[in-house]
């Protein structure tokens, strides 16, 4: 198995990461905004490093928390990184899709859904129409790319590789 995730940058230190200018970058990382899906890559997905993540010095120490973590900010709407992607939006579902070599969903919409679309390990491919009769954008997906697909719009996933593709996709109303 062949990783073909690409270079990804370093993580930035969470105090670098938490001052004001940077706080605000959040959502502006770069994005493709091809037949109106955004589609966000791997390598420009801002990663922060935590040491700890979320400490808890008011808790005894087996509750403390330690080690490294590594949070990739995929997408935010708290005040200061708002860009409107999700505003308004309410859970619906969380669902993890686990695509065997050669298998595809069908194209398909959900017309009172939004999906954020997460690839967990695997290549393959996403294809998107924003309407019924528009052309169908084929981009490849790999591990750690977000996507996010408004209510709707068409779409399907295909794995074109010999080992499982594995996404995480977050329905919201």
């Amino acid at each position: 198995m062949s990783d073909k995730t690409g270079w990804e940058p370093e993580a930035i230190p969470a105090d670098a990461f938490h001052q004001d200018e940077e706080w605000a970058n959040i959502n502006r990382v770069p994005y493709d905004r091809i037949s109106d899906v955004i589609f966000k890559r791997a390598m420009t997905i801002k990663s922060v490093a935590y040491e700890p993540a979320r400490p808890a010095p008011e808790m005894p120490e087996p509750w403390q928390g330690q080690g490294r973590a590594v949070i990739r900010w995929l997408f935010s709407e708290d005040e200061g990184t708002e860009e409107g992607l999700l505003e308004g939006a309410r859970f619906a579902f969380l669902q993890e899709v686990t695509l065997e070599a050669g298998a595809a969903t069908g194209q398909r919409s959900m017309p009172d859904h939004a999906v954020v679309i997460v690839a967990i390990s695997g290549d393959g491919m996403l294809y998107h129409r924003p309407t019924d009769g528009s052309p169908v954008v084929a981009r490849p997906l790999r591990s750690g790319d977000a996507v996010l697909i408004y209510e709707g719009e068409l779409f399907s996933l295909a794995n074109e590789a010999d080992v499982p593709l594995r996404v995480m996709m977050l329905g919201l109303h």
